[in-house]
């Protein structure tokens, strides 16, 4: 095979990389906007208010520094 023969096959694999792309592009989007994942992503978005009981959102025993890490 010389480079001929693969400069004559470029337009046809960039043609199926091109396809292949789009159908796992059209996978994801399905599968994200899937309704049997939707309860789990709507867990999961929720789930940053699941701490409000705390104050300051640090756990009990713990406390910040100016920069925010925790501090022992």
């Amino acid at each position: 095979m010389d480079f001929s023969t693969l400069d004559a096959l470029k337009p046809t694999l960039i043609s199926y990389q091109t396809l292949l792309l789009f159908v796992m592009f059209i996978g994801l989007v399905s599968w994200a906007y899937s309704k049997r994942r939707k309860d789990k992503f709507d867990e999961i978005a929720n789930s940053i208010f699941d701490d409000e009981d705390q104050p300051g959102g640090s756990s009990p025993g713990t406390e910040q520094d100016r920069a925010g890490a925790n501090k022992k």
